[in-house]
């Protein structure tokens, strides 16, 4: 059964942690031990008293049973899809292994990746949802960019963090996309001034902007989803707070 002391904003917040060391780990695949800290952090609060990452297996274990993926699938798709048990002895033997590099590094941060993906969809199981509101799913303090910061800075961090979209406020929220900073970048020959150029600069000499959909925190999922043409439908909404300040992003990527 799953865990009945675990609440709806501790599964959040846990999700949260789960996610955000998945992220941590594809921008360096040998540094998966953010994924680590965080099952540790969820395997803490659901033993009730701290140990080692071993010792958090049954209650992981447990927990994972409400996902599909780790459970169902891993059996139906054995090649395609892992059980927890393996997933998990894998992470728990790189964890304490001082020497994972290479290949065997690779193959650990995949498993945990897995793993990670898995628990935040026994997380967020659809009956234990009270709700499902934007404050629910979105990614907490986004990074943006400013107008006066130059391309580099735009382009380093899509880069670095393989962001399709980075919000700017120009009068109102706008958006860069990867697609449009590739057209501006090569629209010419000056390499230098095109890195170095500002955001106000570029977008007033190629660098298309486009007006981002801004929602709140309450706002429904349901309706953010409503849209049926693809084409039209937005791949990143920007959230507001009650004070107008922005507060967060959503993409459909964060609510598969």
């Amino acid at each position: 059964m799953y865990p009945p002391t675990l609440q709806w904003h501790e599964r959040l917040y846990h999700r949260d942690q789960l996610r955000a060391g998945r992220y941590a780990a594809l921008a360096d695949a040998e540094g998966f031990h953010s994924i680590c800290f965080a099952l540790e952090a969820l395997g803490l609060r659901l033993l009730g008293k701290k140990a080692d990452l071993g010792k958090y297996e049954p209650k992981l274990l447990e927990l994972s049973q409400e996902s599909v993926v780790l459970t169902e699938l891993s059996t139906d798709y054995p090649g395609k899809f892992s059980k927890f048990g393996s997933l998990f002895d894998l992470v728990r033997s790189a964890r304490n292994d001082a020497m994972h590099t290479g290949v065997y590094a690779r193959h650990a941060t995949a498993a945990a990746i897995e793993l990670c993906i898995g628990i935040e969809e026994a997380l967020m199981k659809q009956q234990h949802q009270p709700r499902q509101r934007v404050e629910d799913f979105m990614v907490k303090a986004p990074v943006i960019v400013e107008t006066w910061q130059p391309v580099a800075q735009v382009r380093q961090l899509m880069l670095t963090h393989s962001f399709s979209f980075l919000p700017v406020h120009q009068e109102r929220w706008k958006l860069i996309s990867e697609g449009a900073l590739a057209r501006y970048m090569r629209s010419g020959n000056d390499w230098k001034a095109l890195l170095s150029a500002t955001v106000d600069h570029a977008s007033e000499n190629g660098l298309v902007l486009i007006d981002a959909k801004v929602v709140t925190l309450k706002h429904e999922i349901r309706e953010l989803l409503a849209e049926k043409d693809e084409a039209a439908a937005p791949r990143l909404w920007l959230v507001e707070d009650e004070h107008k300040r922005l507060c967060g992003v959503l993409s459909p990527f964060e609510l598969m």
